[in-house]
């Protein structure tokens, strides 16, 4: 006759295992998150924000944005995030929200919302060369842009 009761050695061995496996799973799922750089930024040619939390933009980033005519470029606001395929949700200043989502490997799915109001979707890949950008026009001949970069 066959026992199917497992020793106590057996028993720790298998748990052992079945941990292992647990384990590794949760790593993996872990590691589908992208780590990603966002910066809502403010071009100008104009006078330099009287906001003092304004920073001026990385010059290595001011110079891929000189397809753009405005010559100043502040940071409103930068913050780090880890996406998946969920969508993730970033508030980037009062009037600024985005919903960003990975799609496939490096692609993701950007949703950019102004005062409440949906504004545009864009869709493209980011990587750590980076950055993407998207952009629109302000007031006052002034633009925004939102710069993301793979960490």
């Amino acid at each position: 006759m066959i026992s199917l009761r497992l020793s106590p050695v057996r028993f720790l061995g298998w748990f052992g295992c079945w941990l292992f496996l647990v384990s590794a799973d949760a790593t993996r799922v872990a590691a589908a998150e992208d780590k990603l750089d966002i910066q809502l930024v403010w071009g100008t040619n104009g006078e330099s924000p009287k906001d003092a939390t304004y920073k001026p933009l990385d010059e290595a980033l001011v110079k891929k944005l000189s397809m753009f005519k405005w010559k100043k470029y502040f940071v409103v606001n930068r913050q780090d995030i880890s996406v998946s395929s969920a969508v993730q949700k970033v508030r980037l200043s009062e009037q600024c929200e985005i919903d960003i989502k990975k799609v496939e490997s490096a692609r993701y799915e950007i949703n950019v919302f102004g005062k409440g109001k949906h504004v545009l979707k864009k869709t493209g890949k980011i990587t750590k060369g980076g950055p993407f950008v998207i952009a629109g026009d302000d007031d006052n001949d002034c633009a925004w842009f939102i710069l993301i970069r793979e960490k």
